[in-house]
């Protein structure tokens, strides 16, 4: 009968994301971890197999943990205009307001393509697929609000957009360039978060402003 673990699996992957996100895969070393997660070496080896796929777990948890909750409401399907707004407002918030510990750490997924993502080929799928998703999703929620009515349509229709959207390919509309633009403009987010938490904050409350200027206006009756 295999023994029965004595320990919060979903905790200790927690506590190794947290050593991970702050120190980079590299720089992060076994003694780290067993620190971390209270566990003797011979545990992390029974219960993930090595450094690297624990690494592995971590990223699906942080997909699960921080990356789903965050692009929630823009995958709902009437999200438009407003909700890609707030996604921004709520990105400044967050960096305004959390510790800087924690908010000067950037994102692990794009962390992890500047440190792995050239050599390791597991690792830049997980990062390309995140970026695709990101982007599909601005394109999902730019063509919805070109269906509201509050973004003026591009040279393509709103069909056509949708049908880039499902494949993560951003197209050449006005609303494509727009969710290339915008995802473009995250991954410096994050990436400017890392070295200056005021000017990613101000980097976010601007994208935000510029988004509410797409907004066609309404012509009086």
């Amino acid at each position: 009968m295999a023994r029965k673990r004595s320990f919060d699996e979903a905790a200790v992957l927690r506590a190794a994301r947290d050593v991970f996100w702050t120190r980079g895969y590299e720089a992060t070393s076994l003694d780290l971890l067993q620190a971390a997660m209270g566990l003797s070496r011979s545990s992390v080896y029974e219960t993930f197999g090595s450094k690297r796929a624990l690494f592995a777990r971590v990223l699906d948890g942080y997909l699960a943990e921080v990356i789903d909750p965050r692009l929630a409401p823009l995958e709902r399907p009437d999200a438009g205009l407003a909700a890609l707004v707030a996604y921004f407002e709520d990105l400044g918030g967050f960096l305004r307001q959390a510790p800087a510990e924690l908010a000067g750490r950037g994102c692990l997924l794009l962390n992890t393509a500047t440190e792995l993502a050239v050599l390791d080929d597991e690792a830049a799928l997980v990062v390309e697929s995140y970026r695709q998703r990101v982007a599909a999703v601005f394109l999902a929620v730019l063509t919805q609000a070109i269906r509201d009515g509050d973004l003026a349509d591009g040279a393509e229709s709103g069909g056509a957009e949708s049908g880039r959207a499902e494949r993560g390919d951003s197209g050449s509309g006005s609303a494509g360039r727009r969710a290339d633009l915008l995802t473009a403009q995250v991954v410096g987010l994050f990436l400017t978060s890392r070295l200056s938490l005021p000017a990613a904050t101000a980097l976010a409350d601007a994208i935000a402003t510029e988004i509410r200027s797409w907004r066609t206006p309404v012509k009086p009756r």
